[in-house]
């Protein structure tokens, strides 16, 4: 599932018109349909906007891991680190005592 498909999946499952979604999150309809079309990428804040709304992790909106967040490093600390044309680079940096990961 890629990443529109999981927007449309989550926004779906909510019962959610684009519309709706796109208000609660300050965009228009228009380029909500252009995400779960697969025809843009939204920028990094909108990306954490729906993400933030569905409560799940931007890795989990390009289908990287499950969308539990119980998975993440024990310090919970996750970072979008670059925004490279379409693309976007993710670390996770996990600092546990007494281990190098």
């Amino acid at each position: 599932m890629g990443f529109g498909s999981r927007i449309a999946y989550l926004r779906e499952t909510r019962q959610m018109t684009q519309e709706e979604l796109a208000n609660r999150i300050g965009i228009t309809r228009a380029s909500l349909s252009h995400y779960e079309n697969d025809r843009r990428e939204p920028d990094i804040e909108t990306m954490r906007a729906i993400a933030s709304f569905f409560r799940v992790n931007v890795n989990y909106l390009f289908g990287e891991e499950s969308g539990d967040k119980s998975k993440r490093c024990p310090s919970g600390e996750q970072r979008a680190v670059k925004l490279l044309g379409y693309h976007i680079i993710h670390f996770r940096h996990c600092v546990v005592p007494g281990r190098l990961l």
